[in-house]
């Protein structure tokens, strides 16, 4: 049960609560205890409405657009891609590790990731992984001139 389940709950408690304490504080007072129930229901009602209502506007479900329902790779990497041009990186970060799990011969979006990834030795990682698929392609290749330099010291020297 999240918080917001468990705020509804009491909420509702306290409406209840409400609607059964007030007809007690009505005959304390000699009036007649069915008066004040009607007005405990009231107070309750409105309580939910005031409070209930835009909490469960706030926590509806939304529709939700699984990766099964019409994943389509390219579109996925053309939105990673825009994405990027747009200076929103964790966006197309998102796209393009979607586009690497669901094809994982994807040299591009391996590269895409590497010029994404917030340290060298993250961004070899993903050279690696663009290495593996064609390290004769002319853009992984580039890559590796770049990104070795700088994570050189962590292998040794030899270890290209």
């Amino acid at each position: 049960m999240d918080s917001v389940q468990l705020l509804l709950i009491v909420c509702f408690l306290g409406g209840l609560i409400g609607a059964l304490i007030t007809p007690l504080v009505f005959w304390s007072k000699g009036r007649k205890p069915a008066s004040g129930f009607f007005a405990g229901v009231l107070v309750g009602t409105l309580g939910n409405l005031l409070l209930l209502v835009p909490l469960w506007l706030l926590v509806k479900p939304r529709q939700v657009y699984r990766l099964t329902d019409g994943f389509d790779i390219s579109v996925a990497y053309n939105l990673g891609v825009a994405a990027l041009l747009g200076g929103r990186h964790e966006e197309a970060r998102y796209y393009f590790v979607q586009v690497t799990q669901a094809d994982t011969q994807n040299t591009a979006a391996w590269l895409y990731l590497a010029n994404l990834a917030t340290t060298p030795l993250e961004a070899w990682s993903y050279i690696q992984q663009a290495r593996a698929i064609d390290a004769a392609d002319p853009a992984v290749q580039q890559a590796v001139a770049h990104t070795w330099p700088q994570v050189q010291h962590l292998y040794g020297e030899g270890n290209r």
